[in-house]
């Protein structure tokens, strides 16, 4: 697998102001990512955490979740947030998606959840590769 490669390679195009190449890197890491994922989701199966490449899946699903979000397709959004909520052993990861998910669900467009409800402040030490962190005000969502 060379999601994590291909991840990297398309953060470096998008910095290099290349979209065409990023779209190919991230198609690419799409393409792996989401494989893994329908076979984790098919064998009731979790994300290994400590491997780097099924880590950097889940990194890549989680911005193809965010693009699902900005784009308005809130039920696959929604769907895939809470089926990563299964998916995952790390608590801070399952109040990850479980927040995300809740923000979605409250009709909240991207931009607004973030300014509102994510610690953008914050790099998580065990996640730097996520916006895991959120405010106080992430608990005005949970009904």
């Amino acid at each position: 697998m060379e999601i994590k490669n291909n991840y990297y390679e398309f953060r470096s195009a998008l910095t290099k102001g290349d979209v065409q190449k990023a779209e190919e890197f991230f198609q690419k890491a799409f393409e792996e990512a989401f494989n893994l994922y329908q076979q984790k989701l098919s064998e009731g199966g979790k994300f290994n955490l400590n491997d780097e490449n099924e880590l950097f899946a889940l990194v890549v699903l989680f911005d193809n979740m965010i693009g699902f979000w900005k784009e308005g397709m809130l039920e696959e959004g929604i769907g895939f947030a809470e089926s990563m909520v299964e998916m995952v052993d790390s608590p801070k990861l399952k109040e990850m998606f479980k927040g995300y998910s809740l923000g979605m669900q409250a009709g909240l467009d991207v931009d607004t959840f973030f300014k509102k409800y994510v610690d953008l402040s914050k790099v998580d030490e065990e996640f730097p590769q996520f916006l895991c962190n959120f405010k106080e005000e992430i608990k005005e969502l949970i009904k």
